[in-house]
């Protein structure tokens, strides 16, 4: 008997020790993050204890290795190996890593069931769990049920609700929390202020920055620099200098973080100065300030000190894809398309990888040039990257190919996204609409509808602009109509001005006149821009002088204006008057801007201006504009010099006609590309009734499509006919 009792013992002390022996090896494995060397282990043995595998589970998540420690867990279950408090809350946390929804349910019922819900870690757990999976009302139910909440259940809480913009039910938390005797502490407040900024509450973001320091805290580097962002976004200059003053109080000069808040907000708030002053001031130049000072500069339409700013970073710092990105947007945003093209050519050869957002913004500077072949090279590179799905990617995409006249192209784009947002939408109605295809536009803005996807402002200006294009007078008028009444959308300035010139295209002058006169806000440059210009088509002279001095008032130094004025006068034969404006230009220091214009020829962009005898293929050229021209007139078309508003001899206007710069494009890639390939113009004024004329003839006599893009519109010539039906 005592024998019996003897090896009992030694059994259960051997089983003691041998258990020990092998939680321990597996405590070795894991903590030197060897879990394949842990593995041999555990299979040695036929049943695996709870300590070791809750060991494994824990460590695993703390090294984010979440699909493993839901393998070890369900490994567990699979032997009837309990799942208790202590193994359950990293469970639930790889749940809410991976975003597993179904499983964390799962994983909550079994806890209910088992009566560890009650347990205030695994209760905090489910919380957290819920809020990573976007289950806020889930959340809070598990919350309310929580016996004691503690300070991280409710600063989780409150960051969510944040982050949502629901800013009555985080009043309401932080209200709560004192019942429960729970005290905020920096990661609660930080988390709201976040939350607030990036939900678009900027101004509830400041009030929580405020209560913050009225609460007896001490705001640090990350609270500023969370509330710094939101005051930059709201341009409260006022507020921006006292948190300045803050952050010298406090001796955070020197954070990162701070400075680059900094940087951010004079840059919003356009002073330049002060900008400087504080990226100067920084001692520790670091990257991330140094892209934050690039944005700034360009926001503020300074891109030539942020190209010098960036090529002297450049020199002494690895720049990372931001710093790329930053300078890249900055060129095409600000008129440098030609640099940004370049810029992007640079990033990939100094062995940056341009990501999902340096797409977005180089494609505007492939489309504003018409640079269709880099445009190809870019979508290429999504393609193999693999970000082609991407929706901004996508609409990029979509608004690039219809630049280059490719509208077709663009409506693949859009057929191929797997999700649209509103952009897509609207860069589609876009393309149609600068190509003239108003049937096609308002065709989108139904199935838009039908989608469920409910029009912004944006989307009625590409469908007013669709209108005008193609002379939809009525269909117009109905849709701006319906702005307010069927969706709620108050008509802003930009709709008036699509409608004053949806009307002054179609002739009807006197009503796009009377719509100004009634508009329930100041009309701006734009609208009297669009009245002046259907005065210009229409030739029509007292609408056209009042339209003019109200824009000589808003525009003084735009020469633009001061041109159509005295268009309309030449296009009457009133040089009296012509010579009156162009001494106005005189006084005021104004130069007409030249007619300009854009075409890519194997790859290389190539610019062309009105009158300029620079290019070195210009002999060829006009040997071969006169050669066309000898043609037009045997088929019985003949130079219209009435588009020359010069008091001069005709044939001196056949001269000028012959120098306009989209004939001079056109021609010069009849002289560098093979026959039959379609061409491509872009140019900074609308083309002129001759130029149209000129490119409709070549396009038959050629063989050849050619695509041109003025600042009204996109023509597509082929076999003689021009896509606009003569109308734009």
């Amino acid at each position: 008997m005592k024998k019996t009792k003897f090896r009992a013992v030694n059994c259960t002390r051997t089983r003691q020790l041998h258990a020990y022996i092998f939680n321990s090896h597996i405590s070795t494995y894991t903590n030197n993050q060897s879990f394949d060397d842990a593995n041999p282990v555990l299979n040695s043995v036929p049943r695996q204890n709870v300590i070791s595998l809750s060991k494994l589970i824990y460590e695993a998540t703390k090294l984010n290795d979440f699909g493993r420690a839901i393998r070890i867990s369900s490994k567990m279950l699979s032997q009837n190996i309990m799942l208790d408090t202590h193994v359950l809350p990293s469970v639930i946390k790889a749940c809410a890593g991976l975003s597993l929804l179904k499983t964390g349910k799962q994983v909550h019922c079994f806890a209910s069931v088992s009566g560890f819900a009650s347990d205030s870690r695994v209760s905090s757990s489910l919380v957290l769990m819920y809020l990573k999976c976007n289950r806020v009302k889930d959340a809070h139910k598990v919350f309310d049920g929580l016996p004691k909440p503690d300070v991280v259940a409710y600063s989780a809480l409150l960051a969510a609700y944040a982050r949502r913009g629901c800013v009555k039910e985080t009043r309401q938390l932080i209200s709560t929390r004192k019942d429960d005797g729970v005290e905020l502490n920096f990661v609660s407040w930080n988390g709201m202020i976040s939350g607030f900024n990036h939900s678009g509450y900027h101004l509830e973001a400041v009030v929580m920055f405020q209560k913050m320091h009225l609460e007896g805290f001490k705001p640090d580097g990350t609270s500023v620099s969370s509330v710094l962002s939101a005051v930059g976004d709201l341009e409260r200059l006022d507020i921006g200098c006292q948190i300045h003053g803050y952050v010298i109080k406090q001796g955070l000069g020197q954070d990162n973080w701070v400075v680059s808040a900094l940087i951010d907000v004079y840059g919003k708030c356009a002073c330049t100065m002060e900008m400087l002053e504080v990226f100067n001031e920084f001692h520790q130049m670091d990257i991330g300030t140094c892209n934050a000072l690039i944005t700034g500069l360009s926001r503020n339409g300074l891109v030539d000190k942020a190209l010098k700013v960036f090529k002297k970073i450049k020199a002494w710092m690895e720049l990372n894809v931001v710093s790329w990105t930053s300078i890249i947007a900055s060129c095409s945003q600000n008129g440098k398309d030609i640099v940004a093209l370049e810029l992007f050519r640079e990033m990939q050869v100094m062995g940056v990888k341009p990501n999902a957002v340096t797409i977005p913004c180089l494609l505007p500077a492939c489309g504003n040039i018409a640079a269709l072949m880099h445009g190809k090279a870019a979508h290429c590179f999504s393609l193999k990257s693999g970000i082609s799905g991407n929706v901004y990617v996508g609409s990029a995409l979509i608004d690039m190919y219809a630049k280059c006249g490719r509208i077709h192209v663009s409506r693949l784009c859009f057929d191929m996204m797997p999700t649209r947002n509103l952009v897509s939408w609207n860069a589609l109605m876009a393309g149609y609409a600068m190509h003239g295809k108003t049937k096609e536009a308002i065709d989108i803005f139904q199935l838009m509808k039908r989608c469920w996807q409910k029009p912004d402002s944006i989307s009625f200006v590409c469908v007013l602009s669709a209108c005008s294009q193609g002379g939809f007078t009525d269909e117009g008028q109905g849709y701006f109509n319906s702005m307010l009444k069927d969706y709620g959308i108050e008509p802003r300035i930009e709709h008036y001005a699509c409608m004053v010139n949806l009307l002054g295209r179609a002739g009807r002058l006197q009503e796009a006149y009377d719509m100004i006169k009634e508009m329930p806000v100041k009309p701006d440059a734009c609208v009297w821009g669009s009245l002046l210009s259907s005065c210009r088509v229409h030739n029509n002279v007292s609408l056209g002088e009042i339209a003019a001095k109200e824009l000589f008032e808003l525009e003084p130094q735009n020469p633009g204006n001061y041109i159509l004025l005295s268009n309309i006068y030449a296009s009457k034969a009133m040089w009296d008057e012509v010579d009156m404006v162009r001494n106005m230009m005189k006084n005021r220091g104004l130069k007409k801007n030249p007619g300009c214009s854009w075409i890519e020829i194997k790859s290389k962009v190539h610019m062309l201006l009105a009158g300029d005898n620079s290019h070195p293929q210009m002999t060829q050229i006009i040997e071969k504009i006169a050669e066309l021209s000898m043609e037009m007139k045997k088929s019985g078309c003949f130079p219209d010099t009435n588009f020359v508003l010069q008091d001069v001899e005709e044939h001196d206007k056949e001269q000028i006609l012959c120098g306009h710069s989209e004939k001079l494009a056109v021609v010069l890639g009849l002289l560098n590309t093979s026959p039959g390939l379609p061409l491509q113009v872009i140019k900074n004024l609308r083309i002129c009734g001759d130029c149209h004329a000129v490119i409709k003839f070549i396009s038959s006599y050629e063989k050849r499509e050619i695509f041109v893009r003025d600042t009204n519109r996109f023509h597509h010539f082929r076999d003689g006919v021009c896509s606009c039906g003569d109308y734009w």
